[in-house]
């Protein structure tokens, strides 16, 4: 699996470091952002261009009891690390998402 850092960069000397062949059907990404008006559109667009067998819509939404926060987990097909190093890093560029896991 690809490790990747805040900056988006992999993590090369990850120790233990679980690994993952390619291609992985129904690898799960999850988006966690502030609950803003059409956050879900732009998190959306961003998946569909990484990876755009996705479909249009999240497998899973949930919201924080408080309503600030929503996250959003999606099922790809993942190609590579590279493919998966690239979604994480136009993810965090969205002004409304805070975690990519």
């Amino acid at each position: 699996m690809a490790l990747i850092t805040k900056d988006g960069d992999q993590a090369e000397n990850a120790v233990d470091a679980p690994k993952i062949e390619f291609p992985c059907d129904n690898y799960v990404i999850k988006v966690v952002a502030l609950d803003l008006d059409n956050c879900h559109v732009d998190i959306v667009k961003c998946m569909q261009v990484h990876a755009p067998e996705m479909g249009n819509e999240a497998t899973n939404i949930n919201r924080s009891s408080k309503g600030r926060f929503v996250s959003y987990s999606f099922r790809i097909l993942a190609q590579s690390e590279e493919q998966l190093a690239n979604l994480h890093k136009d993810l965090m560029a969205l002004e409304a998402v805070k975690m990519v896991l």
